[in-house]
């Protein structure tokens, strides 16, 4: 019954994201659209899929910082295929990508599974905390184009009163205190299912804490959370220069479009389909670029970003196995040797 639940949920956020996105570009001209792929320097969107490479690498070097202090030492290569793995998950099936990630990673370096679920929330929260922060800083930078953007957008700007309400302010802390009670209060549920998850999540923000409690070098975990960031918002510039229409927009520009696309991921749909698009389009009119050269610069920085995930995700599932079972028949070797 759970299971039928969830494919139907799905089901609905992703027919709502391909709804939006049918919308965004059914009136596009296809003429235009093809002359706007034809004139894309595909240079600079070979640039932004390196910079997302990068990300990548750097993410799995930061998650191997958090796992070492646990006792357990993974291999690079089987971290970053998995952070690969994580990101084609979320394509399918949104948020998923977490528990993918955590769960492979466990099966090929034997570590439980609920030791690594505590450094990847570890990893959410510093993320977040970085997004946070650089969303007041671009806000702070360009609050007349968010004020326009809003006036040009009454649907976005009502969404956003209501969500900064004073009742969901409240309810949002009443929600924080009830799970902190919630967990403070576990211990007389000896069984049961809620209380088993409740303990469970628990263990992982206790090995979470203590990972970074241990960590030897803080502000190399810092320096590769700001890195990760740096790389995403380059991704997004780089196809400015890529696509001539956008090719003079400013850095600037780029971290307020940076932002909104950051802030439609939160939609709960495949890869933020329709919801990124929408923002970005909205984001790069406020500068001057009218919505059909919108819509094509939003479809190339997607789709770029997606193959990524898509054509390295699809072979580090392949990968994976065959490189692990390659290590375990040298070990075999060398104890025979």
């Amino acid at each position: 019954m759970k299971l039928l639940k969830d494919i139907l949920l799905y089901s609905l956020f992703l027919l709502s994201g391909i709804a939006l996105f049918w919308w965004q570009y059914k009136d596009l001209d296809w003429e235009k659209l093809k002359h706007g792929l034809a004139i894309t320097n595909y240079f600079w969107v070979g640039v932004a899929i390196f910079l997302g490479l990068l990300s990548q690498v750097s993410r799995a070097i930061r998650w191997k910082m958090l796992i070492e202090p646990l006792g357990y030492n993974p291999k690079v290569s089987n971290i970053f295929l998995s952070v690969l793995i994580m990101y084609f998950t979320n394509l399918l099936v949104p948020r998923a990508g977490e528990v993918a990630r955590c769960t492979i990673l466990a099966k090929y370096e034997k570590i439980p599974a609920s030791k690594l679920i505590g450094t990847m929330i570890v990893e959410r929260i510093a993320d977040t905390l970085v997004m946070m922060g650089l969303a007041v800083i671009i806000l702070g930078i360009n609050i007349s184009v968010f004020k326009r953007f809003l006036v040009l957008n009454p649907e976005v700007n009502a969404k956003l009163f209501r969500l900064l309400s004073l009742t969901n302010i409240l309810l949002g802390l009443a929600a924080i205190a009830l799970l902190v009670i919630i967990f403070l209060l576990v211990k007389p549920f000896k069984k049961g299912l809620l209380s088993e998850k409740i303990k469970r999540v628990k263990t992982g923000l206790k090995e979470g804490v203590k990972s970074i409690l241990l960590l030897e070098n803080k502000w190399y975990f810092i320096g590769h959370t700001l890195f990760i960031f740096l790389m995403w918002l380059l991704m997004l510039y780089v196809v400015f220069l890529a696509y001539p229409p956008t090719s003079h927009l400013t850095i600037w520009a780029g971290m307020f479009t940076f932002l909104m696309g950051g802030l439609a991921m939160f939609a709960p749909v495949s890869g933020g389909i329709g919801a990124w698009h929408f923002m970005v389009i909205e984001s790069i009119f406020l500068y001057g670029i009218d919505r059909d050269n919108g819509k094509i610069f939003a479809l190339i920085a997607h789709s770029s970003t997606n193959l990524i995930y898509i054509i390295f995700g699809s072979a580090a599932l392949i990968l994976l196995p065959i490189m692990n079972r390659r290590l375990a028949q040298k070990k075999q070797q060398d104890v025979i040797k």
